[in-house]
């Protein structure tokens, strides 16, 4: 007795068929319909599995959208730039992820304090001429993905702009020694290559290590999570044909009871050309198997831990509580609350890079009398009423003015006129001018 494999065309869904006969032993018809994945590029993965259109070819995907310059150093991951920006823009809960803390970062802004009033006035008029509340905030999403946004300072006669550079074209060139930044070199298509100055690019940076100049993306972590999430979600629709339309082994025949390959070939057409949902019948010389038994709810179990294991490291690596992701069927509400304060040291340390992005390089554009800082609001509400408790605490113990306090409590400076004060607090005396113009 012998088997013969004739292997069927590509996504033809076909039964297996064996016979059991005098003139020949068996015959089977079979295949697989499992995919050979050829690559592990996000993008690519996705166009296989139809979810997306291929805009380009995913071969040379890297070639087109992320530009290298010969003698010019990248960040460590810039070859995943390209699967980081997938990833945000394909996948739900990454885009999630990352939407959440660019929210939170700048959801209730920051105020300007100095020792002179003309300089705050003087950098707030600079960051609307800049239009700072757009272009930052805009840049900082991305700075979230890529883990460094840069941006070209124009000077137009008095005027200073702020371009957007693609974080995926730009790298450093630096001296013999690796030491000192000659240039930033931007190449925004193949054959050409721009060499900025240290001092006409601005560049935000999260997550950087001490002795790199480059930050870390935030997705760097997560990366090979998402992709095996992915793997699995392309094997889906396979599965789902599976269980809709097993693969079928149907013995024609048998020992016991022998058939001629003319009988074999008229009952298999008379099986393949039957209606769907049609029962066949026979005289027990046909036998139908599923190839590919159904789990049950066993199988399930055994699937659970698994994709448990993996939605705990995405959530882990993300940093964003279950609920903001959608998992959260079995969050308790200590967990995440836990979780959301672990997001909020997470997001200040974002500001803290912002903070210094501003005072040590934005606000160094323009010649002020007095330094100026910029302060962030605390991230919720709750956070902001009990600094103004505290703060009225500290004006009542002579600490700080109502004027400081307003300024802390993100109030204009008209806030304060025909205010009343409470007739049991005596001003100290050098600050007794200050106040009366408050009062």
């Amino acid at each position: 007795m012998f088997s013969w494999l004739k292997r069927r065309k590509k996504k033809e869904r076909k039964p297996i068929f064996s016979i059991v006969g005098r003139e020949r032993a068996s015959y089977l018809v079979a295949s697989t319909e499992q995919p050979v994945s050829e690559s592990s590029n996000i993008h690519a993965r996705l166009v296989r599995a139809g979810l997306i259109e291929a805009t380009v070819n995913p071969r040379t995907a890297a070639k087109i959208f992320i530009g290298k310059a010969e003698g010019v150093s990248y960040p460590d991951d810039f070859n995943d730039f390209q699967d980081y920006l997938d990833a945000y823009y394909y996948v739900p809960y990454v885009a999630r992820a990352i939407d959440v803390k660019q929210f939170m970062i700048w959801q209730r802004g920051y105020s300007l304090e100095s020792t002179d009033q003309e300089s705050v006035k003087r950098i707030e008029a600079f960051l609307k001429e800049l239009q700072a509340d757009t272009v930052i905030r805009e840049g900082t999403l991305y700075a979230l993905i890529f883990g460094n946004m840069y941006w070209h300072i124009r000077r137009d006669e008095d005027r200073v702009r702020l371009k957007p550079l693609n974080p995926m074209k730009v790298g450093i060139k630096y001296d013999e020694n690796k030491e000192e930044v000659i240039s930033y070199v931007y190449t925004p298509k193949l054959g050409r290559r721009i060499n900025f100055k240290p001092e006409e690019i601005l560049h935000l940076k999260f997550n950087a290590e001490p002795w790199n100049l480059f930050g870390v993306s935030t997705l760097r972590r997560v990366l090979p999570t998402i992709k095996a999430i992915l793997f699995m979600e392309e094997k889906l629709p396979w599965l789902a044909r599976r269980r809709a339309d097993p693969l079928l082994e149907i013995q024609i025949g048998s020992p016991d009871n022998p058939i001629s390959e003319e009988e074999f070939n008229r009952i298999k057409t008379a099986i393949l050309n039957r209606k769907p949902g049609e029962d066949i019948f026979h005289d027990g010389t046909v036998r139908i198997d599923e190839v590919y038994k159904s789990g049950g709810i066993g199988t399930r179990q055994n699937l659970e831990p698994i994709l448990t294991h993996f939605r705990q490291n995405l959530i882990a690596g993300l940093g964003v509580s279950e609920p903001a992701l959608g998992f959260g069927g079995t969050t308790t509400m200590a967990t995440a609350e836990y979780q959301e304060r672990i997001l909020e040291a997470e997001v200040r340390s974002y500001q803290r890079a912002l903070k210094r992005l501003h005072e040590n390089y934005l606000f160094k554009l323009i010649q002020t009398e007095r330094p100026v800082k910029l302060k962030w609001k605390p991230l919720k509400t709750e956070d902001l009423f009990n600094l103004s408790k505290k703060l009225m605490v500290e004006i009542e113990h002579g600490v700080i003015s109502p004027k400081y306090a307003r300024q802390r409590l993100g109030y204009p400076p008209e806030a304060g006129e025909n205010a009343l004060r409470d007739q049991r607090l005596v001003p100290h005396l050098e600050r007794k001018a200050e106040d009366e113009g408050d009062a």
